[in-house]
């Protein structure tokens, strides 16, 4: 910890981005404190009202309303805690069928990693988003089923690289001898094998939630995410892009958000790559 504590710090870039993420989880987790204003609460009479707008009771709505006169920045605020529920679940669920697979495809090989490869092939044939568009038009519209549908959809790059990652390991002098000792095939692949995989799997985990953020936009913007009483980025992003011209800060707001939370993930990801493969 010690020697990946001195290797961040050595990396402004992903110190910086680290850090914004993490004020993005703190605005997710205190959203009803931070919020200024319910952000589903309609007020027809203030709708479309620009950044910095002082309304008749003397509240200022900073990042303006929208079409509905809903305040935009409280609809920001909520809706990070979507982006990031549903790209944690993701990379929770995804993560650990991905990470199993990939171990047991990887040690076991024979009949066993070639099953497993040729459904990994299946889902790749697939469209990542037409796949995703399809099982949520047949589950229907939630949170829950959106984790669903991404963790389903996502859980095949950590397959790819966790097997990779036990083909270059499980040859090795240590495994060898573990395995000469009697010891079970299940304590030498958990005990002996899975913490030199850990590396690869965090790093392929980091650059995955920004993949994820977007595709809930993705979906949400489409209308097949979230239901529409959730308040979300890609949400926001449909609904504002028939006010550019007239209202802009509709879609430009989350959009930036969006835009920030995805590179931040990304760059912390690729430092995180450095630091625990410096070499």
């Amino acid at each position: 910890m010690k020697a990946f504590l001195l290797r961040l710090s050595k990396r402004k870039t992903a110190l910086i981005a680290l850090a914004f993420l993490i004020i993005i989880l703190f605005i997710a987790l205190f959203a009803p404190m931070l919020a200024p204003m319910d952000p589903t609460e309609q007020d027809i009479a203030r709708r479309l009202m620009p950044p910095g707008t002082v309304n008749e009771e003397g509240f200022i709505h900073w990042l303006g309303t929208d079409q509905l006169g809903r305040d935009v920045l409280s609809r920001v605020i909520y809706g990070s805690r979507v982006s990031i529920m549903v790209a944690a679940g993701a990379v929770f669920i995804g993560g650990a069928i991905g990470l199993i697979i990939g171990l047991l495809s990887g040690y076991s090989g024979k009949w066993i990693d070639s099953v497993l490869m040729r459904l990994v092939d299946m889902q790749l044939a697939f469209p990542f988003l037409l796949l995703a568009l399809t099982m949520v038009a047949i589950l229907g519209s939630s949170i829950m089923n959106v984790v669903l549908v991404l963790s389903v959809t996502s859980w095949i790059s950590y397959a790819k690289v966790v097997r990779s990652s036990v083909l270059s390991v499980k040859f090795l002098e240590f495994v060898e001898a573990t395995r000469a000792a009697g010891t079970s095939k299940l304590s030498i692949l958990f005990r002996h094998i899975l913490p030199h995989v850990m590396s690869p799997f965090i790093v392929v985990a980091s650059f995955q939630v920004a993949t994820l953020i977007i595709a809930e936009s993705s979906l949400s913007f489409l209308g097949l995410g979230v239901p529409v009483s959730e308040p979300t980025w890609g949400a926001m992003l449909a609904d504002g892009r028939e006010y550019m011209t007239d209202a802009w800060w509709i879609a430009i707001f989350p959009g930036l958000m969006l835009m920030l939370v995805a590179l931040c993930a990304n760059l912390f990801g690729d430092g995180l790559r450095d630091i625990l493969d410096p070499y």
